[in-house]
């Protein structure tokens, strides 16, 4: 009887089943912008549009109007490149007021104001070799770290500054995998599948440390539904790249590593252990907390250098408020308790980014 009983349930359970078609709001198609500028790069604009979470296409905006206006300057005009990226030759440069202007065929223009900072001055820097414990209020965590000590000067207002630690490996960081004719000549030789090789000779000439390689072998292998083990394994392929010793420090080289700060002005943003940003004026004495891993690995070895270098990033304001609130709504994304944190807008009639700042790498020791 109790059989007949919970069959009778199982039935009635699965009748009750229904697919509810939930009411979403369509998207209104407001522009998106996306432009952080600075002395070392020529402007570049991306323009997308706001789309359903559900929508897969492009929604990249080519027939748009862009220019920049400089404060007692010629109009920038910028052309349109490729995915929404509108570009022009010429460089920003600091103390100068710049207005972004975006005619999209609708009434409204799309605007915006920014400048480039004044570059925060950093002086005394003292790192140690004694490592510590620093406990994180943020992820209730401990980290060994090495105190560094040093000072920062900006002018007599309000300056906005965020503080990275980056690590170079002198031993890896030289060197570097190329895709060659061989190489390829190589790969076909080992049966390789077609679409592989065909996808991969995009690179000949492109050097690259090799955990890049690594990954664009990987996803070349999943964009054609390749096993990437076997017979195309990845580190097979990554065998064939021919291998050189260069003597420049390539961005993709440096490594960002754990910073923590335990200043009143200063501090790291939500469980955010990569990024401390802080606000001060005049001068600053300032006690970071950087990372005790990197020198860990070397495993007391004395034949290479573990350089430490402190990417100091001056921020106009809105920046600044765009970059806090994004680091607080990534952070927070995955916590179902919190509020939403929306990311700062400085756009009118869009939303999105349109600020200045400036870029220092220092530095100041090896291990």
């Amino acid at each position: 009887m109790k059989k007949y009983f919970l069959i009778v349930i199982l039935l009635i359970l699965i009748s009750c089943t229904k697919d509810l078609n939930l009411p979403y709001e369509k998207p209104d198609q407001t522009i998106v912008v996306n432009c952080l500028f600075s002395e070392d790069q020529p402007w570049k604009v991306t323009l997308t549009r706001i789309k359903s979470f559900s929508d897969s296409s492009e929604s990249y905006v080519d027939d748009a109007r862009v220019v920049i206006v400089p404060e007692n300057k010629d109009t920038i005009h910028l052309s349109y490149s490729k995915n929404g990226i509108y570009l022009s030759e010429e460089m920003p440069s600091s103390g100068i007021q710049y207005q972004l202007v975006i005619n999209d065929g609708k009434p409204d223009q799309i605007t915006a104001k920014s400048s480039i900072p004044v570059e925060p001055i950093i002086s005394e820097i003292n790192p140690s070799t004694q490592k510590t414990i620093y406990f994180s209020n943020a992820n209730l965590s401990d980290y060994q770290v090495l105190p560094l000590d040093f000072k920062i000067a900006g002018n007599d207002q309000t300056n906005f500054v965020r503080f990275k630690l980056y690590t170079f490996n002198t031993e890896y960081g030289y060197t570097r995998q190329l895709v060659t004719k061989t190489t390829i000549s190589e790969l076909r030789e080992a049966k390789f599948p077609e679409d592989f090789v065909n996808e991969l000779e995009k690179f000949i000439g492109v050097s690259m440390p090799w955990d890049h390689y690594w990954l664009i072998i990987q996803k070349i292998c999943e964009k054609y539904g390749l096993q990437y083990n076997g017979a195309i394994g990845i580190g097979i392929a990554i065998s064939k790249l021919k291998e050189i010793k260069v003597t420049t420090r390539y961005d993709d080289t440096f490594q960002s590593d754990i910073l923590f700060s335990n200043n009143a002005w200063s501090g790291n943003v939500s469980k955010d252990v990569f990024n401390v940003l802080g606000e001060f004026s005049g001068t600053m004495e300032t006690n970071l907390f950087v990372s005790y891993y990197p020198l860990l690995s070397k495993n007391d070895r004395t034949d290479y250098k573990e350089e430490y270098w402190l990417e100091v990033v001056g921020m106009s304001e809105d920046y600044y408020k765009y970059e806090k609130s994004y680091i607080n709504q990534v952070e927070n994304k995955s916590n179902p308790f919190t509020s939403v944190v929306e990311v700062y807008s400085n756009i009118q009639n869009g939303v999105g980014i349109f600020a200045g700042y400036n870029r220092q790498m220092i530095h100041f020791h090896d291990y």
